[in-house]
């Protein structure tokens, strides 16, 4: 019997590169996730960035220290990329974005995937980005290997499991 490789759970507000066979897991909920995948190398990783307070389902204060800090997390993130043979001008990146179907939350999440989209448009790299707006939220899974993704819902969401193959 053929074992699944681990699951390795990439925390809100975290990143998890990897080079190994494995899968990098994050749950949405007002969140987004940017998977990176070098197309050459066997490379990739996960960035994990909320936009909802967890403890009571209200936006965060998107002030400049807030976005500060998101950019500076994106650069840890690339230079830890780059660190583990990830090649930039072959990089893949694809944008997750979920945001609960509650009022209030279209701003912030604007304001945080521009953020992301921007980021790595500056550094001329192609982004594919997704939306979702749905309750309680998305599971996305990449193996950082061949830059494979899965969409799932949460539990309580609509049935279905999709993948998101590399182009």
């Amino acid at each position: 019997m053929i074992q699944p490789p681990p699951e390795i759970v990439v925390q809100p507000d975290a990143f998890r590169v990897s080079k190994e066979s494995t899968l990098l897991t994050c749950e949405l909920r007002g969140a987004l996730a940017v998977c990176v995948y070098d197309d050459t190398q066997p490379a990739g990783g996960v960035l994990h960035l909320r936009y909802v307070a967890i403890a009571n389902d209200q936006p965060i204060d998107l002030t400049d220290n807030t976005l500060s800090s998101d950019l500076l997390l994106m650069d840890r993130f690339c230079k830890e990329l780059r660190s583990v043979g990830a090649r930039k001008q072959s990089w893949r990146v694809s944008i997750f974005g979920h945001t609960p179907d509650v009022p209030g939350m279209a701003a912030p999440a604007a304001t945080v995937i521009d953020l992301a989209k921007a980021y790595f448009a500056d550094a001329r790299l192609p982004v594919e980005c997704k939306e979702f707006n749905r309750s309680p939220g998305l599971l996305v899974r990449l193996d950082p290997r061949n830059g494979r993704i899965w969409i799932n819902g949460t539990a309580g969401a609509e049935a279905g499991v999709r993948q998101v193959a590399p182009e």
